[in-house]
């Protein structure tokens, strides 16, 4: 990043940011309440504007919300929305903090958009009892409004939003969803297990069949959420010549397939008898289609660490550490940029504004950024000493490059800057 902030805004202790809910489920840390201050090109920041009476915690009137859409190179404000929320007559799940009501998604097409929730309470009028009114309004980075409904009833103050859509009633493997703005209802098959969207749009099922248990480990089958339709499994795709080359006849290997980029995916193949686990493929995901054949990794034995996955925003630079070291590359030809060697320091991604540029935690150094064509430290000791809370990243990056440094001082937002 620059040396100076292109612009900043000072934070208080009511100043946030929305709530991140894909990152939440995704978690393996119970209790983990994500938060994000990027929404695209844009920094998108919630404010507590809740006035308590006499200041003294009691129950105010109504509880009042507010999201600030900023744009990311010069700061202006292209967007501010409220929420407000009554105190008595309607009632929710959600705990009553500006995260809760204001949460980052995605649109129909797969682009970000930011979720708005407000909620009202409608007093009884002649026959008709009174009742509660929850609207669910999606806006673009650029601030533009892109679709709202509005549900009553109380079983409709808790609703999930999905590719803009509404979740209205779940089954045993597939929801009813709405679309926002109006449309016909679509039957969309759930993700498995808590896995992170795979796919523009409702995108990818993917799951794991023990149909047979055999030497060979894991086949994945991938459905199309929304059609239901199974279009390939690991069991009937052309293997990777290297890794056909070392698996017998009759074979299958272990794979795993994680988040890439629109239709792509990043499937990573096991190996055995080789110095690395697994072999790292980019294929397209509506076909399993091997596109390009990356580099060789390392995988945690224990399988206790998360995945991690950094994409830059071109699409020519990806950073990818299973907890057996980190490895740089291109994954439009598949050529290796550096690997994290066995006397080095581990180096986890955080983020890849561009494909010059990686932001990473590394031990003993705290986060630093690291020229990403031949790992030289660039800077280090890049945390601020006090985030802005618990539940935000210290550094999270925009689609067009820029670094947000939020901290409880304000939040710092840095130009893209070549190494």
């Amino acid at each position: 990043m620059a040396r100076e902030p292109a612009w900043s805004l000072s934070a208080d202790n009511r100043t946030g940011c929305p709530g991140d809910p894909v990152e939440r489920a995704t978690s393996k840390v119970i209790g983990d309440d994500s938060q994000t201050c990027v929404l695209g090109d844009a920094v998108v920041l919630t404010e507590d504007l809740t006035e308590y009476p006499d200041n003294t915690g009691g129950t105010p009137q109504e509880y009042r919300f507010r999201a600030r859409l900023l744009d990311a190179a010069t700061g202006e404000e292209r967007k501010s929305i409220d929420v407000k929320i009554p105190a008595e007559g309607w009632s929710s799940d959600r705990d009553l903090v500006p995260a809760e009501f204001i949460t980052v998604g995605r649109w129909k097409d797969g682009t970000p958009a930011l979720l708005v929730v407000d909620g009202e309470a409608i007093a009884a009028s002649g026959l008709k009892k009174e009742s509660v009114r929850t609207t669910y309004t999606m806006y673009a980075p650029s601030g533009e409004k892109l679709g709202s409904s509005s549900y009553d009833g109380e079983d409709h103050t808790d609703l999930t939003a999905e590719a803009g859509h509404v979740l209205l009633k779940e089954g045993s493997d597939r929801g009813s969803y709405a679309p926002l703005g109006g449309g016909a209802t679509v039957q969309v098959l759930d993700r498995w297990e808590d896995q992170a969207p795979i796919g523009p749009g409702f995108g990818y099922r993917v799951v794991t069949s023990f149909a047979e248990f055999d030497v060979s480990g894991e086949r994945l089958k991938v459905s199309d959420r929304l059609t239901g339709k199974e279009l390939w499994s690991t069991e009937d795709i052309a293997l990777p010549a290297s890794v056909a080359a070392q698996t017998p006849d009759g074979d299958r290997p272990a794979a795993t397939l994680y988040p890439l980029a629109g239709d792509k995916g990043l499937l990573a193949w096991g190996l055995k008898d080789d110095t690395y686990d697994a072999l790292l493929t980019v294929v397209d995901l509506r076909t399993g289609r091997t596109l390009v054949e990356g580099p060789r990794t390392d995988l945690d034995p224990n399988d206790a660490h998360e995945a991690v996955v950094a994409v830059s925003p071109d699409g020519k630079g990806v950073v990818t550490q299973f907890g057996g070291g980190a490895v740089a590359w291109n994954p439009e030809t598949g050529d290796e940029l550096w690997r994290q060697e066995e006397d080095e320091q581990d180096i986890e991604p955080v983020g890849l504004p561009s494909a010059d540029v990686l932001y990473a935690s590394v031990s003993g150094m705290g986060l630093s950024a690291l020229d990403m064509r031949s790992k030289k430290v660039l800077a280090s000791g890049l945390d601020p000493s006090t985030p802005l809370n618990q539940d935000v990243d210290a550094l999270q990056c925009t689609s067009d490059g820029h670094s947000v440094l939020a901290t409880s001082e304000g939040v710092f937002v840095f130009a893209p800057e070549e190494a």
